[in-house]
């Protein structure tokens, strides 16, 4: 095989990195030829490898054990690239069907901590340097995307009216920042995401916590605060647009992000599940983090902030009510309920597109 390699140029190497059966051939490599094969490849012919083929060879790296020569491989692919360009290869890799994510490679699957720092240390150099005008959605989920815990005003599980439409109108890469469970392996984040392509909900990162933090907020709080940071190392070119609920933690988790990070978070909001206290609210408004009773509002706000357009503010509003009219309450004054709540920003839209 090594000898046809060889003899391919670039662009025939690039195609046979991109055909299906090559993550086949690369995993059945012996561990000698996988050394070798590595060697001609990324130290030999790295400036030959594009972006897309230096996407697949790092996905092709996650499965199984990274070895000494996968993960000097993985740090000479990721130096090797810069600017906008490396935006692109760390959401190649970010993007998966199951645990392997960026986070995944960076903080689990590479177990040198000097491959690990220059890596974080390029990314940090070029994101300063380079920075993308497009943002990220992190958000969490239960009481957020869909209901599931302190909202009873819709049946369980209800994906929330406009919720998806808004998401795709943000055209940004979807993060789940979530204290459910998760495991090394991925057995509990698969299962997850399965539920969640039911649901719709699909392309996504998901940054779980562990099972002592499921049950106790303020370690729910501070697990999430750390993914949120490990998120920021790993994107710190990218703003960011955050959602959570008023249910549990996360009014004064969106406030210190907020604060925090600064200029960096676009726009935090607060789906109104269950109604704050005086006292958190006040935390809120004063880091500038709002509070939306649907995603017509939350669309609403965004607009103001200038981060959707005037098009996507209505699609948002025509989804909603679609969405809406599919939902089955189990009682008429639920429905009359939810109508009220959604007509409401319906109308406060409106004004603000004729008034714009």
């Amino acid at each position: 095989m090594l000898s046809q390699l060889r003899e391919m140029n670039g662009a025939a190497l690039n195609e046979w990195i991109a055909s299906p059966d090559f993550a086949k051939t690369f995993h059945d490599l012996s561990s000698s030829a996988e050394k070798v094969f590595l060697k001609e490849i990324v130290r030999g012919r790295l400036a030959e490898i594009n972006l897309h083929s230096r996407g697949i060879l790092i996905k092709a790296m996650q499965v199984g054990p990274t070895y000494y020569q996968r993960e000097k491989a993985i740090r000479d692919l990721m130096l090797a690239t810069h600017g906008h360009d490396l935006t692109v290869l760390k959401r190649q890799i970010d993007r998966c069907d199951d645990h392997r994510d960026l986070a995944q490679l960076l903080f689990h699957d590479i177990d040198r901590s000097d491959y690990r720092k220059q890596i974080l240390d390029h990314i940090h150099r070029e994101g300063r340097l380079h920075p993308c005008q497009e943002v990220r959605i992190v958000t969490d989920l239960d009481d957020t995307i869909y209901c599931n815990w302190a909202d009873k005003r819709f049946p369980p599980k209800t994906v929330y009216p406009g919720v998806l439409q808004l998401h795709q109108e943000l055209r940004g890469d979807l993060v789940v920042l979530t204290g459910r469970v998760g495991d090394r392996s991925g057995i509990l984040e698969r299962r997850y995401r399965k539920r969640l392509g039911v649901l719709g909900v699909k392309e996504l990162t998901l940054l779980t916590g562990t099972l002592v933090h499921q049950f106790v907020h303020p370690w729910i709080f501070s697990k999430k605060w750390a993914n949120l940071e490990r998120h920021y190392r790993l994107f710190p070119e990218m703003r960011i647009v955050m959602f959570g609920d008023t249910g549990q933690a996360d009014p004064e988790f969106l406030s210190k992000a907020a604060r925090h990070y600064g200029v960096q978070v676009a726009k935090a909001l607060l789906h109104n599940v269950k109604e704050l206290p005086a006292p958190r609210r006040a935390v809120c408004d004063q880091s500038g983090v709002a509070v939306f009773d649907t995603y017509v509002g939350a669309a609403l706000l965004l607009y103001k902030a200038q981060l959707l357009t005037a098009e996507k503010l209505e699609r948002v509003m025509q989804a909603a009510l679609h969405d809406l009219d599919k939902i089955v309450f189990p009682a008429p004054h639920l429905r009359q309920a939810r109508q009220k709540e959604l007509h409401k920003d319906l109308q406060s839209a409106e004004e603000a597109l004729k008034g714009g």
